[in-house]
């Protein structure tokens, strides 16, 4: 019997360096993604700070004017011609109204001033019980205040002055608690006493609910037959309808409003940027500064000062900054520049913006411009001067046609003094 014996090709040295080199890839590969992430870090710092440098942002918050369509006397309303979102042009038709007091002597079922005083009684007691629940919750919200306060002042992260401005706040607020509920108990009592009058009144054939229908029939009445007592409210501006109060075929009593309008042109809306500014940081801005306004990462525009130091308000909780204890901030209004084109959302009221502004160039010209300075005369000499100067070439930039007509006068004045100079001279 032959005998067997087993070979095999396996080398153990060669097994070991395959597991070498494998480890020492895995070890590379490592090597390069923590150097790639390190070198973005690197990167996002260094350009966190570059941006900080070179660049100064504020919160703020887009101001537009709206124009409200108000009754000037107490009317009744028939049509209305527009819906919210619906785009006007000057000339077009908004509503339809009848003034209802021209019925008063006609005896066409006007409304007893019992009726009258009773609901604005019933209204005052409504307004006056929601001024309370809003109170209640200002009530709520100081006193969560002034436990984090308590906290705060525990730790010694603030001051106890800070506590008792709340204290007094919240003293203040419970006082007009108090007193907005006896306001709308007293006119609870006066609307329950009006009550009582017309239910009393109705034994003797008083009904005030038919001679309310008998004029809201008679004013359907006039409204199909096309009388000309009916008026309508024409559009003076291109602008969108914001807002509708008044239903068609309903009565709408003196300055109550009607519909709301936001004209199609932020001069025209008077659109301003307002910036929360703290004092510490007023020296980066100035009179002769443009900012860039962002709105988000694909609208944004440009926008000049118009004042510094609009005034003063407390900052949003959510700006404010416990280490510094900045709780105020001035005011900054920005104007945009003309000639921009931006979508209607991004102007309407109560946007919030982010006003960037570069430290650098930052407009300041050291003329005496960059501040207006005053004394107890006024302005100052050098500041009056400036500023004179400065209206001139607004009016210049507003009202090209005078500019040029008071241009033209300058040249023929000055091109008739040598003639003149010059018949002295030959007359000499």
């Amino acid at each position: 019997m032959k005998s067997f014996s087993f070979r095999s090709n396996y080398d153990e040295n060669q097994n070991v360096e395959l597991l070498i080199k494998e480890r020492n890839r895995k070890i590379a590969r490592q090597q390069i993604i923590f150097a790639i992430i390190l070198l973005i870090v690197i990167a996002l710092l260094v350009w966190y700070f570059v941006r900080k440098t070179i660049y100064t942002e504020f919160d703020g918050y887009v101001h537009t004017e709206y124009k409200d369509y108000r009754a000037v006397e107490d009317i009744y309303l028939f049509d209305q011609y527009t819906d919210e979102g619906d785009i006007v042009v000057p000339g077009d038709t908004l509503y339809s109204y009848t003034f209802t007091n021209m019925f008063g002597s006609s005896g066409i079922g006007s409304e007893p001033e019992i009726v009258i005083n009773d609901r604005s009684m019933k209204l005052q007691r409504d307004n006056a019980y929601a001024e309370a629940n809003v109170l209640r919750v200002r009530i709520k919200e100081l006193m969560a205040q002034i436990a984090r306060e308590d906290n705060n002042i525990r730790f010694g992260m603030t001051d106890n002055s800070h506590k008792m401005d709340l204290e007094r706040e919240l003293a203040e607020t419970r006082a007009m608690l108090q007193s907005a509920l006896d306001k709308a108990s007293r006119y609870g009592n006066i609307h329950h006493s009006n009550r009582s009058m017309i239910q009393s009144t109705a034994q003797y054939g008083i009904d005030f609910s038919n001679e309310q229908w008998g004029l809201d029939h008679a004013l359907r009445q006039l409204y199909e037959s096309n009388a000309p007592i009916i008026r309508y409210a024409i559009a003076q501006d291109t602008a969108v309808v914001t807002k509708v109060w008044a239903p068609p075929f309903s009565r709408v009593f003196k300055k109550e409003q009607i519909l709301q309008l936001e004209d199609l042109s932020y001069e025209k809306s008077n659109v301003q940027v307002i910036a929360w500014v703290p004092t510490h940081e007023m020296g980066k801005i100035n009179n002769n500064t443009r900012a860039e306004i962002i709105v988000n990462d694909d609208v944004s525009f440009m926008a000049s000062v118009q004042l510094l130091g609009a005034r003063t308000e407390d900052l949003p909780e959510e700006l404010r900054n416990n280490l510094s204890h900045t709780y105020t901030a001035i005011m900054v209004v920005f104007r945009p520049d003309r000639d921009q084109e931006l979508p209607l959302w991004a102007v309407v009221d109560r946007v919030p913006v982010r006003v960037r502004i570069k430290n650098y160039e930052n407009g300041r010209r050291d003329d005496g411009s960059d501040y207006w300075y005053i004394d107890n005369f006024g302005l100052t000499e050098p500041s009056k001067k400036l500023w004179l100067e400065q209206r001139q070439r607004t009016r210049k930039r507003l009202h090209p046609a005078t500019a040029i007509q008071q241009a033209n006068a300058a040249a023929d004045s000055a091109a008739t003094k040598p003639e003149k100079s010059n018949t002295k001279q030959v007359a000499q």
